[in-house]
Parts: structure tokens; C-alpha cells; sequence
């Protein structure tokens, strides 16, 4: 982060960050004194909001030929 952030600033980043990082499956252990437990829950709501979007609820049937498939022949 930039030096020239303001320390709650910072913290705020460093929370938003987390939801993130764990859907990508990182393991995160974050300080308790950088920590900001708003910014997170909001966050992560946003990260369960974006990926419910990202995620189709009734995925389509895989396609299917309309032909059958050859049987198969033993000499």
C-alpha cells in the first residue's frame, strides 16, 4: 500500500482484501490491529453478491447428438 495512505485507510484496504483472497483460496492471517470488521462484512457481501451473479442457478443440459452413437464391434 502507499506510504501515504492514512492508517485507517489501510486498514480498510487490508479487510476489503481478505474476502477476495479467500475465494481464491489463500490462506490469510490478518493482524487484529489492521483489521476492520465493516469493511469486511461489506466486502465480503459484495464478493457473495458478485459470484452468486457469476454462478448460473439452472446451468444447461449438456448437448447431446442427435445421432447415436456406433456400437461397438468385437472380432
Amino acid at each position: 500500500m502507499p506510504d501515504d495512505l492514512a492508517a485507517d485507510e489501510k486498514k480498510r484496504l487490508a479487510s476489503r482484501a481478505l474476502p477476495a483472497l479467500h475465494l481464491a483460496r489463500y490462506k490469510v492471517n490478518c493482524s487484529p490491529d489492521v483489521f476492520d470488521e465493516a469493511a469486511f462484512q461489506q466486502a465480503a457481501h459484495e464478493a457473495r453478491a458478485c459470484t452468486a451473479r457469476a454462478s448460473p442457478r439452472n446451468p444447461a443440459p449438456a448437448s447431446s447428438s442427435s445421432r447415436p452413437a456406433p456400437a461397438r464391434r468385437t472380432p
